[in-house]
């Protein structure tokens, strides 16, 4: 018998849940960065943004208030994730959009934006893939505009299988408030699907691509906020 998609979903998304509010992959902190990184660029401005992976938006919508938005896209492959970022981002005064998709296709079809905003997503994507995204980022992007990519990295020289094994490390000795299943889950999930690079590959994509490094904050090692703007 197959699962309900529903229950599934809502299974790992209190897992996520759990992960956020412990703080273990440094939302706080990155949230902050991301907020003063629009601020720096944009002060009062009405910006026009793409939320790629946008899940609920419960770590997004408190840094949206704090800015005059003219539209958001939010974009997830989850039908239930987009259901409660609409209600998460209801306050919103502004065009809103949310599309079940994967965010390279929706990328690749999006009307002009400020900022493209990618949360802890890109690491899923092959290295090809990511350059591909930055391509497709630096086209729909204003000028001026921002891609603001916080994600997990691997360290300089580090391989993948070796990221691997730390990571899961990490994620066994650390996030104490979850249950031993649910931490062997993530663990699961780290080793079947996540590809993230070194920084020194992302930049290199997003400058091959025409976007240019701007900032980055980097709260630990393998969690970072990374910004690039189009020229």
């Amino acid at each position: 018998m197959t699962a309900n998609p529903a229950i599934q979903f809502f299974h790992v998304w209190d897992t996520y849940a759990k992960v956020v509010s412990g703080d273990y992959m440094f939302h706080r902190e990155l949230s902050v960065a991301v907020s003063a990184a629009i601020r720096s660029r944009f002060a009062d401005q009405a910006i026009r943004i793409l939320d790629l992976g946008c899940g609920d938006a419960a770590t997004f919508a408190p840094i949206l208030q704090e800015f005059s938005i003219e539209s958001y896209y939010g974009v997830d492959l989850s039908a239930a994730a987009l259901e409660l970022a609409e209600k998460n981002l209801a306050f919103l005064k502004c065009s809103t959009q949310f599309q079940q998709a994967d965010f390279v296709t929706a990328l690749a079809k999006s009307p002009q934006q400020d900022v493209v905003y990618i949360s802890f997503a890109l690491h899923h994507l092959q290295t090809s893939e990511k350059a591909e995204f930055f391509h497709q980022a630096a086209k729909i992007l204003s000028p001026g505009g921002l891609v603001l990519f916080v994600d997990v990295v691997r360290e300089e020289g580090q391989n993948l299988k070796n990221y691997h094994q730390h990571y899961c490390d990490f994620v066994q000795q650390t996030m104490i408030n979850l249950n031993k299943e649910e931490r062997d889950a993530i663990c699961a999930h780290i080793s079947e699907n996540d590809y993230p690079d070194p920084r020194s590959v992302l930049c290199k994509l997003a400058n091959e691509a025409g976007l240019k490094l701007v900032s980055s904050s980097v709260p630990q090692k393998w969690h970072q906020l990374i910004v690039f703007e189009r020229p």
